[in-house]
This record gives C-alpha cells, sequence and structure tokens, in this order.
C-alpha cells in the first residue's frame, strides 16, 4: 500500500505530528474542513492508521489490513503546508547544490 499523502507537504506535516511508531503506519484520507468556498479554505484532515500484510488472497503480502486501534487523525493548516514547502525546498536546493560541487 503505498501512502500517497506522505511525500505532499501537508502530509509530511501531518506526520511529524503524529510521530507513528511503525513504519506500516499510512495516511489514507485527507480534505478541507471549512464549508463555503475554497479561497476560505484553511484547513486539512488527515486520517492514518497503521496496517499489516494480508496473509491470504490477491493481496497477501501487502499492507491492506488496517489493526484495529490504531487509526488516528490531524488537522493541519495552510501555513504549515507553507513552511513545510519552504523548508523542503531549501533542502532540495542545498542537496543540488552539493552534488553540483561534487562533480566540478
Amino acid at each position: 500500500m503505498k501512502d500517497y499523502f506522505a511525500d505532499s507537504p501537508g502530509g509530511r506535516v501531518a506526520l511529524a505530528k503524529i510521530k507513528p511508531a511503525s513504519p506500516n503506519f499510512r495516511l489514507y484520507a485527507a480534505g478541507w474542513i471549512e464549508k463555503g468556498p475554497p479561497a476560505n479554505w484553511n484547513t486539512m484532515k488527515f486520517a492514518g492508521a497503521e496496517f499489516r500484510a494480508a496473509k491470504t488472497g490477491p493481496n497477501k503480502g501487502k499492507l491492506t489490513v488496517e489493526i484495529p486501534g490504531t487509526r488516528c487523525s490531524v488537522c493541519v493548516t495552510k501555513d504549515e503546508m507553507r513552511k513545510a514547502e519552504k523548508k523542503r525546498n531549501k533542502q532540495d536546493l542545498a542537496e543540488a547544490e552539493a552534488r553540483v560541487s561534487r562533480h566540478v
């Protein structure tokens, strides 16, 4: 099971807030919680849980079975997402500069 949210700015903030203990924890849902026009939306809710590999069936060996009692959710604001994206961009730039300097 791929965690599609983990590489998004909001997903990275959500995982930092949740601090999952298991490597099998996955975010599986996200959505804006405000009503009204999208321009007024500010907070996104992320939900996740720990999964285990299926023992039988077509998904045998894949993380598809949710472990009971491991569900949790967290809210992330647009400002938190922006800060995470800026931080990620700075890290990416520093890594790119390091790669270039090694090759020069």
